[in-house]
């Protein structure tokens, strides 16, 4: 079979990336196409790309009712730098292709230029050959010049196919959030998960604990649902603009909140002994089990050792009677992040943008009434600490 290799940082995912997807399926001359979003980038600065996973699930929501294609994980678990010969090679170890399967490494035209300072250009072709876009307008003399180059060069035989002129750059659409050019579900995944956002809360975290970040999104992306990640990333980011906005610290709030939900999808009796730990003579209820549990979790999964980033996980779902401001950002955070789409938010995300402790009495009171409806007591600690902030609000 001859199959397509299209790998990119799709930042996002537009109607040009999708034109060339198209294009080669059309040109007959791969029989599928399989689509690599990157996992760690090899020539761009961390920070100028969104994490992995947010490119990831974009790209997959946007192409899964697309025929001929489908979306590899491959570089989200790697953990280390993408280079596309490292790609390529373990595309065949871990039988995601055949080594009968004849691999087509897919590129735009204006690639040829620029492929001889590749990392390893020579062993890339020895697993794939090129097989190059032509848009409208381009000079495609000096285009097939360079390709019989690199042909004389590298003995190897460089394919065209032609597609519709899209023009779109995804800095272009960062920058201008003007998502015209990208498909309706890609836009929507945006403005449901707050991307692009002008005040990108990640780069005002130490460089460390960027890094930190990113390899714990590579974990996480190999231990719990796509569902499940994106919320804990959403909640990572509005943890992170919260400390930036009352003057907490944004690494704390940044780590506690993206492993917040660390433990949530282990099997529960691995939670209960996770939680036994540090619960003695009782065991949470299920759906609080998981914050004892992945308190412990991050701490021994994770390498976690700062008690405050620890507490904060650990008290995420009721509360405590005193709750430091870490514990009320990552709380608040949990409950109001973009995808959050409940009715009654809309006050406690207003009182959220300049008072923690009035977002905190709302969103208590409003847990208290939806369990009161329901025939049910809040948590006593949420009781504990929802007294606390009403007798202290004035001082």
């Amino acid at each position: 079979m001859k199959i397509g290799i299209y790998g990119g940082a799709f930042d996002p995912f537009h109607n040009g990336h999708l034109s060339m997807i198209r294009g080669a399926i059309a040109s007959k001359k791969v029989d599928r196409v399989i689509v690599i979003p990157t996992g760690m980038p090899c020539f761009k600065p961390a920070r100028k790309v969104t994490l992995s996973p947010y490119r990831y699930y974009m790209v997959k929501s946007a192409l899964k009712d697309e025929p001929k294609c489908e979306v590899c994980d491959i570089e989200q678990v790697f953990g280390e730098p993408s280079y596309t010969v490292t790609t390529l090679q373990k595309l065949r170890q871990q039988k995601v292709v055949s080594e009968k399967d004849e691999l087509f490494l897919m590129c735009g035209s204006d690639i040829l230029f620029e492929f001889e300072s590749w990392y390893k250009p020579d062993e890339i072709l020895k697993q794939a050959n090129l097989l190059c876009a032509v848009r409208p307008g381009m000079d495609e003399g000096a285009v097939r010049n360079e390709a019989s180059h690199l042909e004389e060069h590298f003995k190897t035989k460089i394919r065209f196919f032609k597609i519709d002129g899209v023009k779109v750059a995804s800095s272009v659409l960062r920058k201008d959030g003007n998502y015209e050019n990208v498909p309706a579900v890609v836009s929507a995944f945006i403005k449901t998960n707050g991307l692009y956002c002008e005040d990108a809360p990640l780069m005002h975290v130490s460089d460390e604990m960027y890094k930190t970040l990113m390899a714990h999104s590579f974990t996480l992306f190999r231990e719990m649902s796509g569902k499940r990640l994106l919320h804990s990333m959403n909640v990572c980011i509005l943890a992170t603009r919260y400390a930036l906005r009352f003057g907490a610290d944004p690494d704390k709030c940044a780590l506690a909140a993206l492993l917040h939900d660390c433990a949530k999808e282990l099997p529960e009796q691995q939670q209960i002994d996770l939680a036994s730990e540090i619960i003695h003579g009782y065991i949470p209820g299920k759906q609080i089990l998981h914050s004892p549990a992945g308190a412990v979790y991050a701490r021994h999964h994770y390498g976690v050792e700062d008690q405050e980033v620890l507490d904060a996980i650990q008290f995420h779902t009721v509360g405590r009677e005193i709750m430091t401001i870490t514990d009320k950002i990552v709380y608040l955070a949990d409950k109001l992040e973009p995808a959050r789409d409940y009715d009654d938010l809309s006050l406690i995300r207003e009182l959220a943008e300049h008072d923690l402790n009035a977002a905190l009495i709302e969103c208590y009171c409003a847990i208290k009434e939806s369990f009161a409806r329901k025939g049910q007591v809040i948590h006593e600690d949420t009781q504990r600490s929802l007294a606390y902030l009403l007798a202290n609000r004035s001082q």
